[in-house]
């Protein structure tokens, strides 16, 4: 067989139908080496130990069509479902990864790129809140797909959430939490679900919540590679909490009374301010803004009738530097852009000016109160 190249075949949902009709069940179960339960399993039913946690009893069950179901978390599904669940992805990266398996097999030139694509590369360009600028961005970027899988339920607490001040009841709200288990690559680390807010078949025209991807961040602060995304996952194209703007009643109010939105650099950031009350923030993953994430801004200001961006990058040189960057940017598409001032005092008392103590390096750093402290001062 012939190896997939991920950047290149793609695959459409009829190809998905194949290989559903098509499915080589038993290989399967025999491939992903499940743990057979000889004594209770029959040649066309059977049964093995769930491969999501460990057990005593066997509770996973596969029959004909690769149709299964694990009672022990309560979920089941097709072929493709089990290979998502197992790998934490997307049906279009399942798909690929059961071919190139064997387990089935489709109607696609697996060497060659498919010209019918499961759909066409959409993404919605944001007019800018004057209309001064209504091209595209430089830098389109493919927008990213809804996915059924969601790696939340797999998750637990973990004290580095305690630590950096986020209660379970904001895990549970942004979808947070440590994957201990499974054979996702994000194993080992902390969770933060990717979501956007989009109108979809089943939302009667509404937009409502899906979800996008999962990223994992690294549980000690000097790890290689401190934040983990998915192959194929375009960070670039969205903000993390970008979805709470559009959906949470809340974040309409906030808007309207600061007038403005905050712009922060990572998950951690957001989840913060959430925990502090703060319902207009988003995340940029990283120092660098799009121009893509640029118009997403736009969007969400021309939604929520204001002109402002609050931005609040980390305080060292790539989040300085990033933030110049990100000012430019969104200035020349119509926004009022104003960066958070590290340095300058933000109180005066009787002994003189109150300046943010060296240590705090980001919004992360603060705590709730002084987060709160800072939104009533109309600084955050």
């Amino acid at each position: 067989m012939n190896k997939l190249a991920p950047d290149t075949v793609r695959l459409t949902p009829e190809h998905l139908d194949e290989i559903r009709a098509s499915v080589d069940w038993q290989a399967m179960f025999g491939g992903l080496g499940l743990r057979k339960a000889e004594g209770k399993s029959k040649p066309n039913d059977l049964w093995a130990f769930s491969p999501f946690h460990e057990e005593k009893t066997p509770s996973f069950h596969m029959g004909p069509g690769g149709l299964w179901f694990d009672f022990s978390i309560g979920e089941g599904g097709g072929a493709i479902e089990l290979i998502q669940r197992l790998e934490g992805c997307n049906c279009f990266e399942a798909g690929p990864s059961i071919l190139e398996h064997g387990w089935a097999h489709a109607s696609i030139d697996l060497s060659q790129p498919v010209t019918g694509q499961r759909d066409k590369v959409r993404r919605s360009v944001t007019k800018a809140v004057t209309s001064a600028v209504t091209e595209k961005p430089e830098d389109e970027t493919p927008a990213n797909t809804p996915i059924r899988q969601d790696l939340i339920t797999m998750c637990v607490p973990h004290p580095k959430l305690e630590e950096r001040g986020i209660s379970e009841e904001t895990c549970a709200a942004l979808a947070i939490g440590y994957l201990a288990q499974g054979r996702s690559p994000l194993k080992g680390r902390i969770v933060f679900q990717v979501a956007d807010a989009r109108v979809t078949s089943k939302s009667d025209g509404q937009k409502g919540r899906v979800i996008l991807s999962h990223v994992g961040r690294a549980i000690a602060d000097d790890a290689d590679a401190k934040y983990l995304f998915y192959p194929g996952f375009h960070k670039s194209a969205e903000l993390y909490g970008q979805e709470i703007p559009w959906l949470h009643e809340d974040a309409f109010e906030q808007t309207a009374k600061t007038g403005f939105i905050v712009l922060t650099e990572g998950p951690f950031d957001v989840a913060k301010a959430y925990e502090a009350g703060l319902r207009n923030v988003v995340g940029s993953f990283g120092a660098s803004l799009s121009q893509t994430q640029a118009h997403k801004l736009a969007d969400l200001a021309r939604h929520h009738n204001v002109q402002e961006i609050r931005l609040v990058f980390d305080r060292d040189k790539a989040g300085r530097e990033g933030a110049v960057r990100a000012t430019k940017l969104l200035s020349d598409i119509g926004l009022n852009a104003h960066n958070f001032d590290w340095n300058a005092p933000v109180a005066r008392t009787a002994k003189g000016p109150v300046h943010i103590p060296p240590e705090i390096k980001d919004l992360a750093d603060f705590s709730t109160q002084q987060i709160a402290w800072l939104r009533q001062q109309k600084l955050l």
